[in-house]
């Protein structure tokens, strides 16, 4: 069984809210480094908010992944010009629990994919797709490509000749009883059958916790990770856990501990891991960035919480395996 340890964790936020359209708080996030460029997509919302379909995303670029700068993207105009960094608002469909990839084997015009939920009455966070030449200007398709519930940051990634869906599911139908992982995949990125469950908590767990996002990564041909931010409903709080798997479907548990303690500042109350590991400085290490908050989970609404929270990233070493 290889050894995961996590080194070099923030302590203070690498990007907080200073946009009006970020007033309130940030929102799930997943970075990708390109040669010297690392690129982020995150999500924000602001003092309007009301509901996960109030949500815009956004897009930052650094040179170390440690510095963020707001690029003018010009790709929507918002109070009365476009020098903003914003992709998508909640006027065009906004889009809850993103997840940018890059699709190697893809055409030029495609290469950028996108999955993304939007609310459907009577279903619940539908999952769409998109495709992007550039991971700026998006063609988000016209039908979903699960309509299903998936009520979290859906993760989407090419792996050989499938792609791997890894989902919200509820225990006991929409919304009823517990939040658990789902998987499902397909030859098709338009297209994708009902999931399976593939993690839940189990009569070793306290009866309280459930399993928000997954956070799931192929780290390298035969080694996946989840990142599972674990809600704890009797004390309000989410820690993060690890589960990992040689095949990307079944998954061992990293014990029943957190794999990595919340902080005293920015992310004392919640840690949600981004999908998608960043190659770090040497052999069998990942950079994964996560939002954290210092509010609990129930306190969302403007008039509950004050605006906090932040962008954080820690180190992840592997060995032996």
């Amino acid at each position: 069984m290889p050894k995961f340890m996590i080194e070099q964790k923030t302590d203070v936020p690498l990007l907080v809210s200073s946009r009006s359209y970020e007033d309130r708080s940030l929102g799930y996030v997943n970075v990708i480094r390109e040669g010297g460029r690392w690129r982020l997509w995150y999500e924000t919302v602001d003092h309007t908010y009301k509901t996960d379909a109030d949500i815009y995303l956004c897009y930052a670029e650094s040179s170390d992944g440690v510095k963020w700068e707001r690029p003018d993207v010009g790709r929507v105009e918002f109070e009365g010009n476009r020098r903003n960094n914003i992709l998508f608002t909640p006027a065009d469909g906004g889009g809850h629990g993103h997840f940018v990839f890059v699709d190697e084997q893809a055409p030029a015009g495609e290469r950028y994919k996108i999955v993304l939920s939007r609310w459907s009455e009577g279903i619940g966070w539908i999952v769409f797709g998109g495709t992007s030449p550039d991971g700026l200007a998006w063609t988000i398709f016209n039908e979903p490509i699960l309509k299903l519930n998936s009520d979290t940051q859906t993760v989407c990634f090419r792996d050989g000749g499938v792609y791997r869906m890894y989902v919200r599911m509820w225990s006991e139908g929409l919304f009823a009883g517990k939040r658990i992982v789902g998987y499902t995949e397909s030859k098709d990125f338009r297209r994708f059958g009902e999931p399976a469950a593939i993690l839940a908590p189990d009569a070793e767990d306290p009866p309280e916790f459930q399993f928000y996002n997954s956070a799931a990564t192929k780290l390298k041909d035969d080694l996946y990770v989840m990142f599972i931010s674990v809600f704890d409903t009797k004390q309000d709080l989410v820690r993060l856990h690890g589960a990992w798997s040689r095949d990307g479907r079944r998954f061992q548990r990293l014990g029943r501990q957190p794999i990595l303690g919340n902080g005293s500042g920015f992310d004392s109350m919640g840690l949600y891991v981004g999908p998608g590991g960043v190659p770090g400085p040497d052999k069998d290490s990942w950079w994964f960035y996560y939002i954290g908050t210092a509010s609990h989970h129930d306190q969302h609404l403007p008039d509950t919480a004050p605006p906090n929270g932040g962008v954080g990233r820690f180190l992840l070493r592997v060995t032996g395996g």
